[in-house]
């Protein structure tokens, strides 16, 4: 009984352990805050330029002062969009959480 309990919760420390983020990322919040961000910048800039050529610096430097302000780097940003990618699971809760932000503000 007492190894079926330890197997247990052996389980349910890795199932806890796989939706943590390391620090060198951006946490889950902080990057679901992010991505709404640059989301909400990039349907502005396309509805209002529609051609990606004609807003792309104008973007990259409002995404610059979004990132700044939440005082994230691009670097960090990027890595940390690539870590999401690379962990499905992290990524659904990012989607999730980012969806249920938006859909609040509509």
């Amino acid at each position: 009984m007492k190894k079926l309990l330890c197997l247990i919760l052996l389980f349910v420390g890795f199932a806890c352990d796989q939706n943590q983020v390391p620090k060198e990322f951006v946490g889950l919040e902080q990057m679901s805050v992010l991505v709404e961000e640059i989301s909400v910048l990039e349907a502005y800039y396309q509805s209002t330029y529609g051609v990606p050529g004609q807003y792309k610096e104008a973007l990259d430097k409002a995404v610059e002062k979004t990132l700044k302000k939440h005082n994230c780097s691009f670097l960090k940003f990027k890595k940390s969009v690539y870590y999401y990618a690379t962990h499905p699971e992290l990524q659904a809760l990012l989607n999730e959480s980012t969806m249920t932000r938006l859909s609040r503000k509509i």
